[in-house]
């Protein structure tokens, strides 16, 4: 197939989403998660802003992402037993009473309820971008393809935009308006998702035996599925990994080179060339499998992690940069598409859900250990946990491979 032909295919086949689910449903899906990405930054600049102390603040943001870890697949679980609607609808109250509870009572809050709320507020995050993949599974398998890159390239585009938007608020704002914004966002966004007709597709746990509908998860035994299972939360756990210690090291390259505080724009550009390299997957031909695009994917982002240890400079650096953001938007979408794989009816909203909190627990820890390496042997240490995330990502795709091509 030419370029030009595969250009046009790629196209036509992000035209059916709208088609299949609404231009409301594509707007709900993105503006809905925007505040996963705010509330906690947004939480550690009110904390350090109200209380004078980063440290009370880092560890109430700490708070938020542990607690979204763990609500994550719990949130996900009731939706399997309960349906996602009266699940998310009781996620945006909770979560509005939690952080506008937050902003009005931190000045005069003691610690342990600061961080307290700051937990909560985490753990009541509605997850809309795992629950909208498990829509796109239950609305069309044929368009699967095109569904997750597009929840791809959303969730890139969320994790740039998010804290600068957090960021300018709380410039020209103030903090408190920070994260009041990515409440409201919830209230309108996150409430419109739950009412959408789509919510009707997904099956319950307890409908699956009598639903008439095709089970169209890979036909494995239970201890294969359980065992892909674990590798693609050790994959996504590598995935967070990656994240977190490439903005450790790129913060800690930019300082050492006089850049100041422009780390952040260095890895926005690693996300920038993710998300183009994730919107042209849906040209890859179907032959090319899920483990070796997983393999692939790792081995890129291992290159790239490697090229930015050894960069020179900044200019030499952002080139290895983009090569290694190039790979890790394929790598984030194959996982997902491994874990929708093994998807069984009335189970893909825990599955989602947890595959999407083991990138949360992976930034935590690639942040925070990456941070404390950086400041022991500088950028090239944290840029080593960044190829051994690669590499382990990589080593797990052979793992998958090898369980799925057994008969």
């Amino acid at each position: 197939m030419s370029s030009g032909a595969s250009a046009r295919s790629a196209i036509a086949a992000y035209r059916v989403l709208p088609a299949r689910a609404g231009w409301g449903y594509l707007i709900a899906t993105s503006l809905g998660r925007l505040p996963l990405s705010m509330m906690p930054l947004a939480i550690l600049t009110l904390a350090t802003a109200s209380t004078g102390s980063i440290a009370l603040a880092g560890v109430a943001a700490a708070a938020a992402a542990l607690g979204e870890a763990v609500g994550a697949p719990t949130s996900g679980a009731l939706t399997d037993r309960f349906g996602q609607r009266p699940v998310l609808l009781a996620g945006v109250v909770l979560n509005v009473v939690f952080a506008v509870t937050f902003v009005t009572t931190i000045a005069e809050a003691p610690d342990a309820l600061i961080i307290a709320l700051a937990g909560a507020t985490g753990l009541s995050l509605p997850q809309v971008g795992p629950l909208s993949r498990v829509r796109w599974m239950a609305m069309s398998r044929d368009d699967l393809s095109a569904a997750f890159a597009f929840e791809g390239v959303t969730d890139e585009v969320v994790y740039i935009v998010g804290p600068a938007l957090v960021g300018i608020l709380a410039v020209t704002v103030s903090p408190e308006v920070a994260l009041l914004s990515a409440a409201g966002l919830i209230a309108v966004f996150v409430t419109q998702f739950a009412l959408h007709p789509s919510a009707r597709f997904t099956i319950r746990r307890d409908d699956a035996a009598t639903d008439a509908s095709p089970d169209t998860a890979l036909p494995l035994s239970t201890t294969a599925r359980r065992a892909i299972g674990a590798l693609v939360l050790g994959g996504m756990l590598a995935m967070g990994t990656f994240f977190g210690a490439s903005q450790a090291g790129l913060t800690s390259f930019a300082l050492a080179n006089g850049l100041g505080d422009s780390g952040s724009l260095l890895y926005a550009v690693m996300a920038v060339g993710s998300a183009a390299t994730t919107v042209a997957m849906v040209a890859l031909p179907d032959r090319i499998g899920f483990p070796t695009r997983w393999v692939i994917a790792g081995a890129g982002m291992a290159l790239g992690a490697v090229g930015m240890l050894l960069a020179p400079n900044v200019w030499i650096l952002l080139v290895w940069a983009i090569i290694a953001g190039a790979f890790q938007g394929p790598a984030l979408l194959t996982i997902f598409s491994v874990a929708g794989s093994i998807a069984q009816p009335g189970r893909a909203g825990i599955l989602m859900t947890l595959t999407g909190s083991g990138v949360v627990m992976g930034v935590a820890v690639g942040t925070s250990l990456g941070g404390a390496l950086a400041a022991e042997g500088g950028s090239a240490a944290a840029f080593g946990l960044v190829v051994a995330a690669a590499a382990v990502l990589a080593a797990l795709g052979i793992g998958v491979g090898a369980l799925t091509r057994r008969p």
